[in-house]
């Protein structure tokens, strides 16, 4: 029994439940403090800030959420304002477990220290540690069956000895003896394997909680916005979404190597777990799917400080029959008004739209640049300082970037947010081409359902898209929607570069489509505010140039208007706040060598880097 792991989820239950209820995130109030630094402040109180992502106690909890909005609007003559069109975006930390980190994972303290320095020990995120399971699980049986092996062989020995013994007047013996070698062996490695896969078991079943928890937050947070007013929900597909789902697209920005590759396994199945919740939107005096209203009530949680939400419950759906996968049931509990005016009729009376979440990722910085380049960027830096210099042909097109900011270079950290070995660690060249391969194939079924290309089929009629891999393996292979011919085309040439194209291509196929986009990288506040403003100056550009035979998302744009306004963004908008109130300085954590690798359009400005020398918090 793991009393000291039960203990601490009960006693993280209790602080929620106790936060929750007094409506406090601590005892200590900051709010009349104008002494304390801002990023130190706790206010608004639900605020969950990046540099508390190594809080075991608010693993559950996603961090650096912020919903990031741009409305426009057509003045008139007499100055009165007409809306024209709105885009949202919520702006995030990875979803994954950093409080358990991203190291050598299920040691229950039982181990030796041979067992957790061994090269194979099960490392990383919840992607490579799932193999690792695997992998276990088959060593497991293989030891067994060659322990019944070994058991069967000593018996069928021993039975052909048994006259003997028994006319010498010996009584044989029942049980095994314990110096038959090859049984203690396999009995010894069979115990071993048992619990270092109950231990990696136990690691992997509180990781998905952590991370499906947070991920849960960040997509009904999505999902309320596109409700808001000017939302996907209010301009007809809402309909849709209850027929299909509701597509989440998650645009990530983190790096496959070191912690950034754990983080990248962490979010991708946490992404994934998200397709066993339905969302039910309720006002606050009904319960559609409780059998007791009172039992109900009892197992709601408080929302303390939002106008509109009321409360959620969260109730795990019975399995019908063994094959059937986990379902989540998650109401939403809003202000009887609220509910009435602002909630689309088709999302009423207890309709339950199920989530369709697809994940794409793509590194955009120098790191990334030096997992394709298949050498660690520091080694790289450090070897040109020592030896005078880094051929060009290794450095590409950056060799006067890393050249020209190599002299400003002095020994700093590459990684300017905190964590010292991000630079290191290992680094998977096939993991971003599989993930966005895999988005692909299930956002094509999605187009392919709500706008389907078959003659007199409509959304209405046609079949629900498939999602998990078991169900397209009883399928016909689908050919890229004409509306994700553009991705298909970027993917297939992302292999080894940085593709920024799968990110924006991605993002506009999603808001063709009606569904809600994510932005994250490792804080949520850095490569994202790069990533959303450049998507807020491409709405910008494209409504302005939009020709009145053309849909917004194939209108014509001039991508220098769009680096324009991304810039002016980044450095007037909300973005830099958002960094003050992480990190306590107005800047984005970037020096002058980080940016120069960046794609063109997510360059940040001059003004706004923080450079080499910052504060630990950046």
């Amino acid at each position: 029994v793991r009393n000291d792991a039960a203990l601490e989820l009960a006693n993280r239950h209790d602080e929620y439940n106790k936060s929750i209820v007094s409506g406090l995130s601590s005892e200590t109030d900051f709010d009349d403090e104008p002494n304390v630094e801002l990023f130190k402040r706790r206010n608004p109180k639900p605020f969950r800030p990046s540099n508390s992502r190594g809080d075991a106690l608010l693993a559950g909890i996603g961090f650096n959420v912020h919903v990031q909005s741009l409305a426009l609007n057509i003045l008139q003559p007499d100055q009165s304002a007409i809306p024209a069109a709105i885009c949202h975006s919520v702006t995030h930390g990875a979803p994954a477990d950093h409080a358990r980190g991203f190291g050598i994972q299920g040691n229950d303290g039982s181990r030796t220290v041979e067992y957790v320095a061994e090269a194979n020990a099960a490392r990383g995120g919840l992607r490579r540690l799932e193999a690792k399971r695997a992998d276990i699980a088959r060593e497991l049986e293989t030891y067994i069956s060659s322990l019944v092996n070994s058991v069967g062989e000593y018996f069928k020995s021993r039975a052909q000895t048994a006259a003997v013994m028994q006319q010498a007047g010996l009584r044989p013996t029942r049980h095994v003896a314990p110096n038959i070698s090859s049984i203690s062996f396999y009995r010894s490695k069979t115990t071993e394997c048992a619990q270092r896969l109950q231990a990696l078991s136990w690691e992997i079943a509180v990781r998905r909680g952590n991370c499906f928890s947070q991920a849960l937050g960040i997509a009904v947070t999505s999902y309320l916005t596109s409700i808001s007013d000017g939302g996907p929900g209010w301009i007809g597909y809402a309909n849709t979404w209850l027929r299909h789902g509701y597509l989440i697209t998650f645009e990530g920005l983190l790096s496959a190597v070191g912690k950034e590759l754990g983080m990248i396994e962490d979010a991708s199945v946490a992404v994934e777990m998200l397709r066993m919740v339905h969302v039910v939107l309720v006002p606050d005096d009904c319960v559609y799917g409780a059998v007791n209203k009172n039992e109900s009530s009892r197992r709601r949680i408080p929302v303390p400080h939002s106008p509109y939400v009321r409360w959620v419950h969260l109730a795990h759906l019975s399995k019908k029959g063994s094959e059937s996968k986990s379902m989540y049931r998650l109401e939403i509990g809003l202000n009887q008004s609220y509910y009435q005016s602002r909630v689309p009729e088709p999302l009423k009376g207890g309709a339950a739209v199920r989530f369709f979440p697809v994940l794409y990722q793509m590194g955009v910085d120098i790191r990334q640049w030096g997992v394709n380049a298949g050498r660690n960027v520091t080694s790289q830096i450090k070897e040109r300082n020592k030896v005078g210099g880094v051929p060009s042909a290794e450095l590409g097109d950056n060799s006067d970037a890393a050249t020209e900011a190599s002299s400003d270079f002095n020994g700093c950290g590459l990684i300017d947010d905190g964590d010292d070995d991000d630079e290191g660690g290992v680094a998977d060249n096939e993991i971003l081409m599989t993930l966005n391969v895999e988005g692909f194939r299930k956002m094509n079924a999605y187009a392919h359902a709500v706008i389907p290309t078959t003659a007199g089929v409509t959304a209405a009629t046609s079949p629900i898209a498939a999602f998990y891999p078991s169900e397209h393996a009883q399928l016909q292979p689908l050919p890229p929607h004409p509306i994700l011919s553009s991705l298909s085309e970027a993917i297939k040439t992302s292999a080894g570069k940085m593709e920024h194209g799968v990110l924006d291509k991605s993002a506009t196929a999603c808001q063709r489509m009606g569904g809600g986009s994510t932005v994250f990288c490792k804080s949520g506040k850095d490569r994202t505010a790069m990533q959303v403003t450049f998507k807020q100056a491409q709405f910008l550009q494209r409504l302005m140039d939009k020709k009145p035979s053309t849909t917004l998302e194939d209108s014509q744009i001039s991508y220098d208007d769009v680096f324009e306004h991304a810039t002016l963004m980044r450095i007037h908008g909300t973005r830099v706040p958002i960094c003050e109130k992480n990190a306590g300085e107005a800047k984005y954590a970037f020096n002058p060598l980080q940016a120069k690798f960046m794609p063109e359009m997510l360059k940040p400005p001059p003004i706004t880097l923080a450079g080499f020398l910052k504060k630990p918090e950046t």
